[in-house]
C-alpha cells in the first residue's frame, strides 16, 4: 500500500447495526454477468443488498464492475494507520462502508486502454469490512443499496 493511498468513511446510511464491531458479516457474494451482489447480515438479522448491476452501462469492461477482490487478510489489505482507522470506526452504532483515496488498485488500470483514470476520472475504489473479511470493488459508479 503507498503512503499517498487514504481509507476514508463513505457516507451511507443503512439498516445495519454493528456495535461491537464484528456484528456485520457477508451472507452472500454473487457474480453474475450483468450484476455483482453483496449481502451483508446483522445480528440484529438485519439484511443490506449492495447491487452492481450498471444500469446506465457505462463500464468499459465485460462486467458490471471493473474488478473486485475477497480476503479474509485484513492486514494484506490495509496499513497500520488504516487498521487504526477502521477500528476506530468500525465499532459504533452504525456499519460503516469506506472508499479508497489515491488507490493502488485503480492505479494498476492505468496502462489498459478500455478502463483507466484518464478515460473515467469518476473511477472509485468501494471496501465492504466485517470482522475478518474484506470485498473491495473498483467502480465507475455507485451501487445500489436496498434493506431488507
Amino acid at each position: 500500500m503507498s503512503l499517498d493511498q487514504m481509507l476514508v468513511n463513505w457516507n451511507v446510511k443503512t439498516n445495519l447495526i454493528n456495535e461491537s464491531g464484528f456484528d456485520v458479516y457477508f451472507e452472500e457474494i454473487s457474480r453474475k454477468n450483468n450484476y455483482l451482489k453483496i449481502m451483508l447480515r446483522d445480528s440484529q438479522g438485519n439484511f443490506l443488498e449492495v447491487i452492481y448491476d450498471d444500469p446506465d452501462n457505462i463500464t468499459p469492461f465485460e462486467y458490471v464492475v471493473w474488478s473486485f477482490k475477497h480476503t479474509t487478510e485484513m492486514v494484506m489489505v490495509f496499513g497500520p494507520h488504516d487498521l487504526m482507522n477502521i477500528k476506530r470506526n468500525i465499532a459504533n452504532e452504525n456499519y460503516n462502508f469506506f472508499k479508497v483515496v489515491h488507490s493502488d488498485y485503480i492505479a494498476k488500470f492505468d496502462n489498459n486502454h478500455l478502463g483507466n483514470r484518464t478515460l473515467y476520472p469518476n473511477v472509485e475504489h468501494h471496501v465492504y469490512i466485517t470482522g475478518d473479511e474484506v470485498l473491495e470493488v473498483i467502480s465507475n459508479y455507485e451501487p445500489k443499496f436496498i434493506e431488507k
